[in-house]
Formats: C-alpha cells, structure tokens, sequence
C-alpha cells in the first residue's frame, strides 16, 4: 500500500518533470543525452532500458508517464531510438484534468449538500455551473430573508434586522425589499445606519429612486432631521417630476424650521423647466418670509399659469386661510374646484371654517365626511385637521363611527389606529387615547413599551420631551406627521445665564 500511494505522488510528479526533461531533449536535437534511457545500454529501439522508472515501486506503472515504455522478452524496454523519446503532455493534460474534475465535482457535491443541510433553496447546477453561481447568493439572500420574517414573528426584532442585513448583503441586487425594510426598521433606534441604507439603496439601485427617497423622507421628517430633508427636496423637486408637489412642499416646511431662505432662493434662480413650475410659489413664500403678508396675499390672488401644478392651488389656499383671509381661500378654492381631489377640498375647507370659526360649516363638512366611505384617506384628513384644531366633540363623533363600523386591526388599518392614538392625545380625550393604546398593545404580539410613553407624553406628563423622539416609533400617514410637528414644535433651546 505504501508502495502504491508512493507511486501516485512520483507519477504526480513525473507527468511535470519528466515531460519537460523530454521536451528540453526534443528542443536541443541531440546536443544533450536522452533523460530517460539508461546511458549504458546501446540507446536502440527494444534494446534500451527505462532509466527514470528504476526508482518506482513498480516500474511498469511508469507507462502512465511514457507509453513508450513497453513489455518485453528481457524485461521492460524503450519502444524507440533514442533521438525518438518524446513528451506526452497529452496525458498530463488528462490526468491533471480528470483530477482537478474529480476534485471539483467533489467539492461540489459537499458544498450543495451542505447549503442544503442549512435549508438554501438552491439546485446543484447553482453551484457547479460558475455562470450561475451569482443565484447561490441570492438564494442565501432569500433564505435569510425568510429568516428574518420569522423572527419578527416571534418577537426577535434584534434577530430580524440581523437577518435583514445579510440578505441584502448577500444578494443586493435582488433583495431591494430587504434593504428598504432594514432601512426603515433602523430609523427609530439606528438613524445614522438608516440613512446609510438610504444611501446605499440610492447608489445600488438607481431605477427604484423614486421608491427610496419616498421611503428616506418619511423616516427623516418623523426625526424633524431638517438639514437633511432640505438637501434632499432640492435633488427631487427637479428630478421627480411625479412628485414634485410632495418635495416642494417638504422644502418649504423644512426651511421654515430652519429659518433658512437661501435653498428657495437658489431654486427660484434655477433655470431648469422643473424649477420654473414653482416660481410663483416660491415668490410668494420669501415674501412671507420677508414679513410681506399684503403683497403675498395679493400675489395669491393674482391669476397664476395655466400650467401650474396642482398643488399650487392647494399651497394658494392653505396660505390665505393662515393669513385669515378666510372668504378669499374660500372664493378661491370655489373658483378651481375642478383642480383638486375631492378630498383635499374637503380639507382645506375644515381648515378654512375653523380659523373662521364657522361652527356650523365645519359640523356639516365633518358629517358628510363621516356619513360617506370611511376609509383611510377619510380617517387621515379628519384626524390631521382635529390635531391641528382640536375639536373633542367632533373627535367623539368620529370615533362613535369607528366603533359602528368596528373598524379592524390589522396592517391595512394600523395607520389610521395609530392616528386615531395621536389626535385622541391632541384633543385632550385620555378616556379613549387610554382605549386605543390598549388595543394596539393588546394585538401586538410582543410588550409594546414605546406606547406607554407616548401615552404620557399626550397626557402632559413628560413636557420636556420633544415630539420628534416618538414619531419615528408610530407608523403614521406623512399629513398626520405634518400635523403633530406643526402642533408641537420642538422646545426652544434653553439660555444658560452665568451668574459672576
């Protein structure tokens, strides 16, 4: 046996060496002496012995290395002369391929056995063809992702961002829904690893942009991370036209909190056509910035471009209703009634009649809101314009309809119950924002901490914390967002005074 395995190592070896002893041979044309015969024999075909198989254990077994090498009456001899001794790289080509062949397919074997063990949904072809290789990865992106929905159903957040994170590791490319949700998981307690993720999404996938900086905006407006906000409105406004009105109106809220002009002031300079659009509105928001309530007021009212985006009108509206120009937002409003959604009128003019104080106005607008389809959209809007004007009666109204049409708990719905939470806190209603924060822990399967202190948050009970360390805990719709921060902007920074 020893004998044997020495064999294999020297025919390893002799398939190299002794090959390119013969070729050196060949190449030198008789300058040099044959390599492999023995010197002292005559050198003739049939008469000449095998030098180079001398030292192996059986020397027939050399035929591997040189078929030259043949049986004879007196032993074993050299078929050929010895200005005929050639190299076989033949053989070594077959033997070193049949190995390296055998070795891979071994290798293959034990590597789709073990993914398989784990659980990867993969085919052997994934693994032994390298043009499919790229499928391994993904297959262990969906696995981890699968992982990863496992064990947030049995409560181990921790376990699940983990999960999250090595599927889009893995597999980037085709695990966008992986990243976008490890990115919004983090914005809570990781927001600098969540804004990294947006980063990356954005970089990885360009044709998704619109999706990413959608999902990056609602987890940065819930922070009240401004700067950030503005950087990114200003990219938007001019590349997503689709959404442009979304990122306008996010340019204008930021830079009111940052008291900051500059960003509007270099759109209203740009050139681009996208730009353009939003003139008049921006001209009208740095005169108000500029403490020229008449002239803007006056801009509003003046006949704008036949060409300009809807919302304009809703921002036109909005403005004058905050200026008090209530019958003016309203005549406005009446005079393009064709421009907007029916539910957005709606909503302007629950605003319009309560900075009015038209109490029978605002009674009717809400009744035929809750008399009609109560879904989410419906929901949002009464639940922001009650958080901006608190109304308990009107919220009892609201939730008596709730009750009646046992609005149910799930993730359609988990939106509006969370607004409901909000605007219950708002108004100042504890008996019910008690009611609705025991059925949203009652239906979670894990403790549900955070609510308790937002629960006390509404109650008073904790005046130095800013609304901006709950929201990014509560899945609210983006108008109910907008409404809590303009509700309960952040505390004005203290001023030390030193005493000398």
């Amino acid at each position: 046996m020893l004998g044997w395995f020495a064999d294999i190592f020297r025919l390893a070896w002799g398939l190299i060496y002794w090959n390119a002893r013969k070729a050196w041979f060949q190449y030198r044309r008789g300058r040099s002496a044959c390599p492999c015969q023995a010197p002292s024999d005559s050198g003739r075909a049939y008469e000449t012995s095998c030098e180079a198989a001398m030292s192996w254990h059986r020397q027939k077994r050399f035929q591997r290395v040189c078929p030259l090498l043949v049986e004879t009456a007196d032993g074993l001899r050299c078929s050929v002369n010895a200005a005929e001794v050639r190299p076989f790289w033949g053989r070594f080509g077959r033997y070193y391929g049949g190995a390296a062949l055998a070795l891979y397919a071994a290798g293959v074997i034990a590597v789709f056995g073990f993914l398989r063990t784990i659980g990867y949904p993969i085919s052997i072809l994934h693994v032994a063809l390298p043009p499919l290789w790229h499928k391994v990865g993904q297959a262990r992106g969906w696995f981890f992702v699968e992982q990863a929905s496992r064990a947030f159903t049995a409560g181990k957040r921790p376990e699940g961002i983990l999960y999250l994170a090595s599927a889009y590791d893995y597999d980037p490319a085709g695990n966008y829904e992986a990243g976008l949700a490890l990115a919004k998981i983090s914005q809570a307690s990781q927001p600098a690893r969540s804004d990294e993720m947006f980063q990356r999404l954005l970089r990885d996938h360009p044709t998704r942009r619109a999706a990413t900086t959608e999902g990056w905006f609602r987890a940065l407006l819930p922070r009240g991370d401004m700067p950030r906000i503005i950087t990114l409105a200003q990219s938007e406004v001019l590349t997503d036209r689709e959404h442009a009105h979304v990122w306008i109106r996010a340019l204008c809220f930021a830079t009111r909190r940052t008291q900051d002009d500059a960003p509007l002031r270099a759109l209203l300079g740009n050139a681009d056509p996208a730009a353009a659009v939003w003139r008049p509105l921006l001209e009208v928001e740095l005169l108000l910035r500029a403490g020229k309530k008449r002239e803007a007021q006056a801009a509003i009212l003046q006949s704008w471009p036949v060409n300009a985006p809807a919302f304009t009108l809703f921002y036109r509206v909005n403005t004058l209703i905050d200026l008090g120009a209530i019958m003016p937002a309203l005549d406005l409003l009446a005079q393009h009634s064709e421009v907007l959604d029916r539910r957005d009128s709606a909503a302007l003019r629950l605003d319009a009649f309560a900075a009015h104080g038209a109490t029978a106005n605002l009674n009717q607008q809400i009744d035929d809101l809750l008399a009609g389809r109560l879904d989410a959209t419906a929901i949002r809007i009464l639940c922001a314009h009650l958080i901006r004007h608190p109304n308990d009666a009107a919220f009892g109204r609201l939730w008596d309809r709730i009750e009646r049409i046992a609005l149910p708990m799930d993730n359609e719905t988990v939106g509006s119950w969370f607004s409901l939470l909000a605007t219950a806190g708002a108004v100042g209603d504890t008996t019910r924002l008690h009611q609705v924060t025991s059925r949203l822990k009652e239906s979670s399967s894990t403790p549900f901490i955070a609510l308790g202190i937002v629960e006390s948050f509404f109650r008073g009970e904790m005046p130095d914390r800013a609304i901006t360390t709950l929201l990014p805990l509560l899945p609210l719709p983006l108008e109910v967002t907008y409404a809590l921060l303009e509700r309960y902007p952040p505390p004005r920074p203290r001023v030390t005074v030193q005493i000398p």
